[in-house]
């Protein structure tokens, strides 16, 4: 295989992450999965495509988590070498989704313009439907995300994230052969009456597609309000990351969390993923009622990140305190290399050495029933779990209902602490 071609797909890998946040490029995909496209259609093997979807998806997940070396390397302690070596292993684990998507669309070999873009925007999607739930699921960087802050985006509530993904393929799968086509046109005096015939559909399909499903997005209703709107605050403690955790920080870390909620005018008040660094059991009690009498003097509800104790196993969660009384939420999906370590029984010679505070969590049930604070119903998404939104439940986004989705790891100014993610 041409160099060429290897560093056009690299290229391509590295360029998608440009879509996603906090750079959030949304039209960049557009170019970069129709230049993927290009190579998948002129790969005359199976291996051939194989190797072009490897090397893109790796050049894609090394740029999107790169989160993963900084977990492992600055707060669990491993050796840089080391932590590199383990984030790019799990980039090739999650590359092996692109290279089978890209594999499929060669070995079918759809000669149709048209039915080559549909095959390779179905293979893609699913794809990402199987990185998603395969081994607890890795759904971060699905590129139907990217479009969430364009109309094509609105529709994700409609048909999933999936479904954007398999529009913003099929688009540019159309677009890479449409360029290919009118190339081939103007270096031809003269084209076949079929092959003029697919130009022009394909330059109809590009044009009509966009504007169909915009034209259905502006139908659509995805709720109404039912309830009196309630006043929110979010709470930051800016406290640094490294001194989070630090025994002799505690009782500084109560006391900024405690004079905030003092100060907030919500109704419902918010604080972040872990905001109290020790397990709830542990808080001191008149700790607990000070919170307690605070919100209740505000006819408010205080919802505190915070791990959870129970035989002998523990969970990244949220819990409630005031007018209402005390809920709970456990967060599902855990960050892999972060709050829990994969494969221990095969990796453990591997994580020994590893110093991560609260990174063995047990997961919570994907099934919770939603909070119920406020004369609202909340769903619960604790940081990573933006990510797989769509667990939330159709409730949580049906239209006869007023709903909040609560994400308890956003900082104010609205920027991910994990680059790639969007909400």
């Amino acid at each position: 295989m041409k160099l060429a071609l290897l560093i056009a797909a690299v290229t391509g890998g590295l360029t998608s992450y440009l879509s996603f946040a906090p750079i959030g490029w949304w039209w960049v995909p557009y170019i970069t999965f129709a230049i993927l496209a290009a190579l998948v259609y002129k790969a005359a093997t199976v291996k051939r495509g194989a190797l072009i979807g490897f090397v893109f998806g790796l050049a894609f997940f090394i740029v999107g988590i790169s989160w993963v070396r900084i977990s492992l390397n600055e707060f669990g302690g491993m050796p840089l070498p080391m932590a590199w070596f383990a984030a790019v292993l799990f980039c090739a684990y999650l590359a092996i989704y692109p290279t089978l998507a890209c594999a499929f669309t060669a070995w079918a070999k759809p000669k149709s313009s048209f039915f080559f873009a549909f095959v390779f925007a179905c293979a893609w999607a699913f794809g990402e439907y199987l990185r998603a739930h395969l081994f607890t699921g890795f759904e971060w960087l699905s590129v139907g995300v990217s479009q969430a802050p364009v109309g094509i985006g609105i529709a994700a509530q409609t048909f999933g994230v999936f479904g954007t993904s398999f529009v913003l393929v099929l688009l540019a799968a159309l677009s890479s052969r449409f360029a290919t086509k009118l190339s081939e046109k103007t270096s031809k005096s003269r084209l076949e009456v079929t092959e003029s015939v697919e130009v022009l559909g394909l330059g109809i399909a590009l044009c009509a597609l966009p504007a169909l499903l915009l034209a259905w997005i502006g139908t659509l209703t995805f709720s109404t309000d039912v309830a009196k709107p309630i006043r929110i605050s979010l709470l930051q403690g800016n406290i640094e990351q490294s001194l989070k955790w630090d025994p002799e920080r505690f009782e500084a870390t109560l006391a900024t969390y405690e004079k905030l909620i003092r100060d907030a005018k919500g109704e419902l008040i918010i604080l972040p993923e872990t905001a109290i660094p020790t397990l709830l059991h542990r808080i001191p009690p008149e700790y607990i009622e000070r919170l307690q009498k605070i919100a209740k003097e505000k006819n408010a509800n205080v919802l505190i990140g915070v791990p959870l104790g129970e035989q002998g196993k523990y969970y990244n969660a949220a819990v409630s305190f005031g007018v209402e009384p005390s809920q709970q939420y456990r967060k599902a999906h855990l960050v892999p290399f972060g709050e829990y370590m994969p494969l221990q029984g095969v990796l453990g010679w591997f994580y020994r050495n590893l110093q991560f505070p609260m990174s063995n969590f047990a997961s919570g049930d994907t099934n919770q029933p939603l909070m119920k604070l406020n004369g609202q119903v909340l769903g619960i998404s604790i940081c990573y779990e933006d990510a797989f939104a769509r667990e939330l439940g159709a409730s949580i986004l049906a239209p006869q209902h007023s709903r909040y989705v609560i994400d308890l790891n956003r900082p104010p100014d609205d920027v991910s602490l994990y680059p790639g993610q969007n909400t």
